[in-house]
């Protein structure tokens, strides 16, 4: 376990590389993303750390289907029978009826970069598929942390989530947004369609956001909403 620390009441950051995953602690447990194959000991260790048992992990969110977000579902299902949400748009990269490498991504970089993902899910990660429990749109409201909103934010996966706790005001976007190395777009050769992850960005910043929570990089805690709309200003210039 290379980071562990609570970064908000209740909510904790895990990362064992570079990928983050959040544990949500309230009277059950509710984790959002899991990291790579392999990452699976460091969300126990983070859980035992607190005092509390692998099998009071109630909830898995899943924010979108690529390997370094939902790698160790399968280990951390098995050892807490949580309930296991994502998209129903990625049920099948998820359950292993697809390969996640055949995702769609953009221009000339997009397509070399899944040559790379390929060679690295064919010979170097060793995922376990596992079903979904509840397949979501968007929309649906998840009983775990006091109520926990899905929006379906499209655009750098096919079905990519994030997850809104609207009394908290906290934002988990998995990598609809970037925190690393500062608040950022998506790039554009790992989206599968960039214009619609834009659209998703929009909407995201007229959500009420105190905190926003990103699979990758440091969670940004000021002005968040703002800096949302700051950031689409930009990004309305680019062809």
């Amino acid at each position: 376990m290379k980071t562990f620390g609570e970064i908000a009441a209740g909510v904790y950051l895990i990362s064992a590389g570079r990928t983050n995953s959040y544990l949500l602690v309230g009277d059950d447990l509710t984790l959002v993303d899991t990291g790579l194959p392999g990452e699976e000991a460091s969300v126990i260790a983070g859980i035992e750390k607190i005092g509390r048992k692998p099998n009071e992990l109630n909830h898995i969110l899943i924010t979108h289907a690529h390997m370094d977000h939902m790698g160790s579902l399968a280990a951390l299902k098995k050892v807490s029978g949580a309930q296991i949400v994502a998209s129903s748009k990625e049920v099948d990269y998820i359950g292993g009826v697809k390969k996640t490498w055949t995702m769609g991504r953009e221009g000339l970089g997009g397509k070399l970069f899944k040559g790379v993902l390929y060679l690295l899910e064919t010979f170097s990660f060793n995922y376990e598929p596992v079903p979904v429990d509840v397949p979501c749109q968007g929309g649906e409201v998840i009983d775990c942390f006091g109520g926990i909103q899905v929006i379906a934010s499209p655009g750098h996966s096919p079905g990519s989530l994030s997850y809104y706790q609207h009394e908290r005001k906290l934002l988990f976007t998995g990598d609809a947004l970037s925190g690393a190395p500062q608040l950022q777009l998506p790039p554009r050769l790992g989206c599968a369609d960039y214009r619609e992850a834009l659209t998703s960005v929009g909407k995201l910043a007229e959500l009420d956001v105190a905190i926003c929570l990103f699979g990758h990089g440091s969670p940004l805690k000021t002005e968040a909403s703002n800096r949302m709309k700051q950031l689409l200003k930009g990004a309305s210039r680019l062809p």
